[in-house]
């Protein structure tokens, strides 16, 4: 993976992880504040019940008799499901309003959570402070001080569901907080991906212009060479045809006359390379020119005591191609396989059924030209089919170049493997057959 993209993706890590620290972070505060604000409440209403105890001068009957419609105003309000008061003067007076089974009189001073519900309780005290005589002028008996228990019940109902609305929200907030970090991630790295295909791609067309000026230029250069080539080939021709003096000379000129036809068909291959042809498809019989092949490469065939053998349906010998391409395909495959096949064993042409199978290939053919000689050295199988790459001495290492441009020009694959009984298996695949 390329060094930009793994810092690419750590920094989106980095920042994704940034980001659920901080959603959960604020989630804690939200559940807090609203933990907080029942909580608050329950303070309120512990603070409005002590002090309407403690407003009276004494804890006396009237008190006693206002202290329930006290504590059912109370109760009225928003989340109280009961408030309780106990008396600690001996007499253990219970004033309740609201729901008394909710209430739970043996929890300790503090906050509690019993069920679904919040119960704080608080103690306080009141200087009792009354009369100084009764009511027939006998001076009352009572504590100086007088101690309360309060018990607030609040419903957590409420709350939860503020806890509950505030974490979907959250989550929420998380999922298209993700979301946007990997579109923009996506995006970066589309850019970034853009940007490198787009500066490859500018070097591609500075590269194919140059080489294809280079190209130009030396098919300039060996049209050139080959008109000056053919003339010195005629006058020689000339010479060698009318005799020359002596014998040694007249081997000479043939010599000449040979260096000459093996200079021009280098230069004809490397013509073919570096000038692709237009591809013209139609319908094209393969039958019929490895027919044509057969007879003008005879004479090569009888001197390596080699036969051709074709392996081609009829129903599907008749494919979608350049013929003349094809032709120069087949030419150049069948001249290999006859410069390494051993004198006596038999060269095959074969058209069958692609090897790759996948949807794409479905309906395509694979064209293969095997010989029986000694395969392809390792050291250069992956290398086959580049320019000048050649496995026979005195060869130009272009035949098997000018095949697979003219493959890759009609949309197939080229390729090598070992024959299964040694030698070598050459296979063009992709092909379309005629409808």
């Amino acid at each position: 993976m390329p060094k930009p993209k793994i810092v690419g993706l750590i920094a989106l890590f980095v920042l994704w992880i940034l980001f659920s620290v901080w959603q959960r972070s604020e989630h804690v505060h939200q559940c807090t504040l609203i933990r907080a604000s029942l909580s608050s409440q329950a303070e309120s209403l512990t603070g409005a019940v002590t002090s309407g105890v403690k407003s009276h001068r004494w804890f006396g009957p009237f008190v006693r008799q206002q202290l329930p419609s006290t504590l059912e105003i109370l109760a009225g309000s928003k989340n109280v499901r009961a408030i309780a008061v106990v008396v600690l003067d001996g007499s253990e007076d219970v004033f309740v309003a609201g729901d008394r089974d909710a209430i739970d009189f043996s929890l300790p001073i503090g906050e509690h959570v019993v069920d679904n519900t919040l119960q704080v309780v608080e103690h306080f005290s009141m200087q009792n402070t009354g009369p100084p005589n009764g009511r027939f002028g006998e001076p009352l008996d009572v504590p100086e001080t007088v101690d309360f228990r309060s018990i607030i019940v609040l419903d957590r109902t409420a709350m939860m569901a503020q806890v509950y609305f505030e974490a979907r929200n959250r989550l929420l907030i998380f999922a298209l907080g993700t979301l946007f970090l990997i579109a923009a991630g996506t995006l970066w790295q589309y850019t970034v991906r853009l940007a490198q295909a787009e500066g490859t791609n500018r070097v591609l067309q500075t590269e194919t212009r140059h080489l294809r000026e280079l190209g130009q230029a030396a098919a300039g250069l060996a049209h050139e060479t080959r008109n000056p080539l053919g003339l010195i080939r005629g006058w020689t021709q000339r010479l060698a045809s009318a005799g020359l003096p002596n014998a040694e000379q007249q081997e000479q000129a043939e010599a000449v006359l040979e260096e000459c036809d093996r200079v021009t068909a280098r230069i004809n291959q490397f013509l073919a390379f570096a000038r692709q042809a237009e591809i013209d498809l139609q319908s094209v019989c393969v039958l019929d020119l490895v027919q044509e092949l057969s007879v003008l490469l005879q004479s090569d065939l009888d001197a390596g005591e080699l036969k051709l053998e074709t392996k081609i349906p009829k129903p599907t010998s008749t494919i979608r191609a350049d013929r003349d391409q094809l032709r120069q395909i087949l030419f150049n495959l069948t001249q290999n396989a006859i410069a390494f096949a051993p004198p006596g064993s038999t060269i095959t042409i074969s058209l069958g059924p692609s090897r790759v199978k996948t949807e794409v290939s479905r309906g395509t053919f694979c064209l293969e030209v095997i010989d029986q000689g000694p395969g392809v050295p390792a050291e250069i199988a992956d290398h086959l089919f580049e320019p000048y790459v050649t496995r026979r001495a005195g060869g130009t290492g272009l035949g098997l170049s000018i095949v697979r441009r003219i493959a890759v020009a009609h949309g197939w694959q080229v390729g090598y493997h070992p024959g299964t009984d040694g030698g070598s298996v050459i296979w063009i695949d992709g092909i379309q057959v005629a409808k």
